[in-house]
């Protein structure tokens, strides 16, 4: 079934990013929230986010995510959440401050007319009942592990925990993100166990440049990554999950959905934050390119 337009909620914080990569350093806008309503603009979706942060947020950061067309819906907090990512070659090292004082919360009113929203906190900002809401809104969910399994450490660092997402709330999400790292975490065994919650959740699994899986209960796909230089690889994960959950609302099949996320990835990773937009031309083709590599797979 094609769904046009398509409307879209993102819902997560807004951080304040400071990135290090190879001794070059930015500051700006940062969090899943960000890199996934950006996206779903770039795309031509009619998006809603739905945050938080403090008083110490520049305001010239959210005016330039508005003026791409998001509609941003904030709650404010004393103070926003600050991440350093200080990435050498394929390594990285995070650390966080000014955790919010509070949860993100919106009820089933704030959502209504939406097709689905993502779900992607930063470090488990977002109050679990707001599943139940968005489930009684019959509105579709997807959600990034990454903001499920991380806690602030010791000096600040940002560490990968047990999932702090109840299991009596996966039945109510449709789509979930992770890469190969987070699912160690988020899983108590593997990705049967999602199924057994959920028999009709759709699952990605990313690892970067060796590329990633999009699966349901039935079939599985391999999706190559587009080949590129890789800038800054930050935000990348929440491109990925973003543009699958809207190709495939759109109605376009898990393969070809994964193809769509795979190629705005590779976008990403060619820019740092404070430039990255989505070129719909140069997606279309990136999935060409991806669709021959495929081909004689499947």
């Amino acid at each position: 079934m094609l769904v046009k337009p398509l409307r879209i909620g993102v819902l997560g914080a807004l951080t304040i990013d400071l990135n290090e990569i190879d001794g070059l350093s930015y500051k700006f806008l940062g969090g899943g929230g960000f890199y996934s309503s950006i996206s779903l603009a770039g795309i031509g979706v009619e998006t809603t986010l739905f945050t938080a942060y403090g008083q110490d947020m520049d305001l010239q950061w959210v005016e330039k995510l508005k003026a791409v067309g998001v509609k941003v819906l904030v709650q404010k907090f004393e103070k926003s959440i600050v991440f350093e990512n200080f990435y050498k070659g394929s390594s990285r090292i995070q650390r966080a401050s000014g955790e919010l004082s509070g949860k993100i919360f919106i009820d089933r009113d704030m959502v209504k007319g939406l097709h689905a929203i993502h779900v992607t906190p930063v470090l488990n900002e977002v109050d679990h009942v707001v599943f139940k809401e968005l489930a009684e809104a019959g509105c579709k969910v997807s959600i990034d592990a990454q903001g499920f399994i991380r806690k602030v450490g010791e000096d600040n660092r940002v560490i990968n925990v047990k999932r702090l997402f109840p299991n009596e709330f996966l039945k109510y999400v449709d789509y979930i993100h992770m890469n190969l790292e987070e699912q160690l975490f988020f899983l108590e065994r593997d990705v049967r166990e999602l199924f057994e919650c959920n028999p009709n959740i759709i699952i990605e699994i990313t690892d970067s440049e060796h590329g990633s899986f999009v699966m349901d209960k039935k079939k599985c796909y391999y999706i190559p990554a587009f080949k590129t230089k890789s800038i800054d690889p930050t935000g990348a994960g929440d491109v990925y999950a973003s543009i699958f959950l809207a190709k495939h609302i759109e109605g376009k099949s898990l393969l070809e959905a994964g193809l769509y996320a795979s190629a705005s990835a590779s976008i990403k990773v060619e820019k740092t934050g404070s430039l990255f937009v989505l070129d719909p031309v140069e997606i279309e083709n990136r999935v060409s390119f991806l669709k021959k590599v495929v081909e004689n797979l499947y």
